[in-house]
């Protein structure tokens, strides 16, 4: 409880935090001050982020243990509809934050989204600090008794919260109407409580403070109209006309008055929480004479308060309730949270239970309640706001090699069966792409899915000599796959199927393959098998974490077909000074003395981040791709493609000092390193080197075949470059420079947006 409880004569002191967004973390200084005069105040008032900052006083921070929460928090994603990418389901990673708009489809008509944050992150953030509240339903009960405002969105007045759940209460209380979605507080729609009583002096007084420190990061009346930046801005004056008419009266019932200078700052400036922290300590100290002054008056103890630690205690969930799904069922649900009546939980067990759930991509928000039990234990209410049936994705695109074009993707729940989702994605470009992308949950645990999947391609990729371009082919590729994988962990995933390619190649020069010939066909059936590792904190712009691919594939028939212009009966093949002639009629018999009967081919890449600080990492790679066979020298077997910044399939391996699909090889091996350096927040600029070695043949054939040291003799690139990317609204904008030890010409590269590719960088 607050100091000197047993001394009943002496003088009770509130505390009032006004509130003001990003601009309430300057309390934290002020009650810094506080507490190195030896003031605990008996009461806390607080209103939207002082709020939070004051709730979070009352059940036992301190002011260094605040500001570490401050610290340590990701403003970016908390005040977001986003997530961190490596809470998204493995089977959702794909498809998730690449598209510039989100329009929800209803009753067969596009509908513009409201564009205001569920705040997902945030009740987050505010369920595991606000952990050690779970035990009181009272908030008189907390150490020091609380009270927070917020507004009744139905009736417009103001409501007083002073028992619940205190995760509610802090997140209704912080509801803003410009940003934030309603709250569901207890059946009430509620909003910021900044709409009626952003400094709520009088309510301190109701709950029997003699003395009020309060402290307004706010406005002190009415902005004028000419110095509105923005049309949130005039809606939140205009939303906030209540509250500024009792703020004088408020102001005058402080006894210490403090009103930290931050101008310059916005309610939306999380991102210069250092610099609001600091503005808040110098408030504090501005003010710390009249604290001691006060302090000393009252003979209070000058003891720094211990706090309460960030370690917990878990408890006993007794049962789990979940309400709101339609789409996904309780047992797909209880599924990803992972977690049984009568398991014994720790905060952290629960907010991973959470991702989990969220992460399937399927929800506007999932948040839950914990209510205690007279036994000791806990009910668990998940509550799930699930995102519209269909909806409809898009972005814009632009590289100097696929030219630009528009991405479209239509994502569907269960139009095939419940629990499932169908995604059509369409790149319309002069280098059309199209899929047909559907997963099925499986099991009564539904900790595997049924995966169906069609891809069309068609790609117009130059082939280089030495760096420079020489020819253009025209490449139409098709696959289809079906695989069963898994879906309990957010971390990995295995997965197990069969596939069918087929691919078309042209040459638009007649360069690289003869004018006689009007497409070479090469077609595989097989099995696949695949793990994959992901932890990355972000597909586009990593600056933690770690990627595996561990692929094989093995091709168990394969077909290789030339077809010749309709007025040709010749194929015509230069060797050197001689040429060979093979009649149209031998070419499929021609064709059949190199099309293997069956072979393997494994892929591993491996990418590591490691952060140095926050504005520097060390990004190792390696990357190895094997074939394996029996079968002799004269055989073909399929290609690994190396090169460039992007990965338009899974397994592609950029590659330093070349452009993409430079290369394409039966085995390479590749090790590198890449420094990677933010000099502001949402700039990256990266360098690196890697060391390629490739070779042709396979393995295993009882010829020579290919040996290991063909990596070291004249197929050893040393590639090096240089790209910086911008953090766009467009998606990562990316201009780089490359080349390599072997030729030395130097390749440009640009790229804008979000593409059909697995990666844009």
């Amino acid at each position: 409880m607050a100091q000197n409880d047993g001394d009943k004569e002496r003088p009770k002191i509130g505390l009032v935090l006004s509130g003001g967004g990003a601009k309430g973390m300057a309390h934290v200084g002020v009650i810094k001050a506080m507490e190195k005069a030896g003031i605990r105040p008996d009461y806390i008032v607080g209103t939207s982020m002082g709020a939070v900052i004051g709730g979070l006083y009352a059940i036992g921070y301190n002011a260094d243990e605040l500001q570490s929460i401050i610290m340590q928090a990701d403003w970016d994603l908390i005040v977001s509809n986003r997530v961190n990418f490596n809470t998204i389901a493995f089977e959702e990673k794909e498809y998730y934050n690449r598209y510039l708009f989100e329009l929800p489809i209803i009753k067969g008509r596009l509908v513009v989204p409201t564009g205001l944050i569920e705040g997902q992150k945030l009740s987050e953030t505010l369920h595991y600090y606000t952990w050690p509240s779970i035990q009181y339903q009272d908030f008189d009960e907390f150490p020091i008794p609380f009270r927070c405002v917020t507004t009744d969105l139905k009736t417009g007045k103001g409501i007083v919260v002073g028992s619940g759940y205190l995760p509610d209460a802090l997140r209704s209380s912080i509801a803003i109407p410009s940003a934030f979605t309603p709250f569901d507080l207890d059946s009430t729609l509620v909003v910021d409580g900044g709409v009626v009583n952003n400094f709520p002096v009088n309510v301190a007084q109701d709950m029997g403070a003699d003395i009020i420190i309060g402290v307004n990061v706010g406005e002190e009346d009415f902005v004028d109209p000419k110095e509105l930046g923005s049309f949130s801005d005039i809606l939140m004056q205009v939303a906030m006309a209540s509250s500024y008419k009792k703020l004088a009266t408020n102001i005058s019932g402080c006894d210490i008055y403090i009103k930290p200078d931050l101008e310059g700052y916005s309610n939306a400036s999380f991102s210069s929480y250092r610099e609001i922290l600091n503005l808040g300590h110098k408030a504090g100290e501005e003010n710390f004479a009249k604290f001691e002054k006060l302090s000393d008056s009252l003979a209070l103890e000058k003891s720094k308060p211990p706090g309460i630690g960030l370690i917990v205690y878990p408890v006993r969930i007794s049962k789990i309730t979940i309400q709101g799904n339609r789409l996904f069922s309780d047992e797909l649900i209880r599924s990803k949270l992972g977690i049984s009546p009568m398991d014994t939980v720790t905060r952290s067990d629960l907010q991973a239970g959470i991702d989990r759930v969220f992460g399937v991509n399927g929800f506007r928000k999932v948040d839950y309640n914990l209510k205690p039990t007279v036994t000791g234990d806990y009910e668990l209410l998940l509550k799930a706001k699930e995102k519209h049936t269909t909806i409809l994705h898009g972005a814009f695109h632009y590289d100097n090699l696929f030219s630009a074009g528009v991405l479209l993707n239509l994502t569907v729940r269960d139009l095939f069966g419940k629990p499932s989702r169908t995604v059509g994605i369409l790149d319309v470009s002069q280098n059309p792409k199209f899929r047909i992308d559907h997963y099925k949950y499986l099991g009564d645990n539904k900790k595997f899915a049924l995966n169906l999947r069609y891809n069309y391609l068609f790609q117009q990729i130059p082939e280089y000599v030495n760096g420079v371009r020489q020819d253009l082919f025209l490449n139409r590729e098709t696959h289809i796959g079906a695989n069963i994988l898994t879906t309990h962990s957010l971390k990995q995933s295995f997965w197990l199927g069969g596939f069918y390619e087929r691919s078309r190649a042209q040459s638009s020069f007649n360069i690289s393959i003869p004018s006689e010939v009007r497409g070479a066909y090469f077609t595989y059936m097989g099995l696949r098998f695949l793990h994959t590792r992901n932890s990355l904190n972000d597909r586009n712009y990593p600056t933690a974490g770690a990627e595996t691919i561990l692929e094989g594939m093995f091709r168990a028939y394969s077909n290789y077909r030339i077809k010749l212009r309709n007025d040709v009966d010749t194929l015509t093949l230069g060797q050197g000074d001689e040429t060979v002639k093979i009649p149209k009629e031998s070419l499929d018999e021609t064709l059949d003395q190199i099309t293997p009967n069956g072979f393997i081919s494994l892929y591993f890449n491996y990418v590591k981040y490691f952060p140095l600080n926050d504005h520097f990492q060390v990004i190792p790679t390696v990357a190895l791709g094997l074939t394996l066979s029996g079968q002799g020298d004269d055989f073909s077997f399929s290609e690994f493609t190396l090169g460039g910044y992007q990965r338009v399939d899974f397994n592609d391996t950029p590659v330093w000092g070349l452009n993409y699909a430079e290369l394409t090889t039966e085995n390479f091996g590749k090790v590198g390193v890449n420094f990677q350096w933010l000099p502001t927040k949402n700039l990256y600029l990266r360098m690196g080197t890697n060391l390629l070695g490739h070779g042709y043949h396979s393995l295993l054939n009882n010829g020579e075949g290919f040996q290991f040291n063909e990596f070291f003799e004249d197929r050893l690139i040393w590639g090096y470059g240089v790209d910086l990317t911008l953090d766009s609204f467009l998606g990562p904008i990316t201009g780089g420079l490359s080349s390599n030890t072997k030729d030395g010409v130097v390749r440009p590269y640009l790229s804008i947006g979000f593409s059909f590719n697995y990666s844009d960088r």
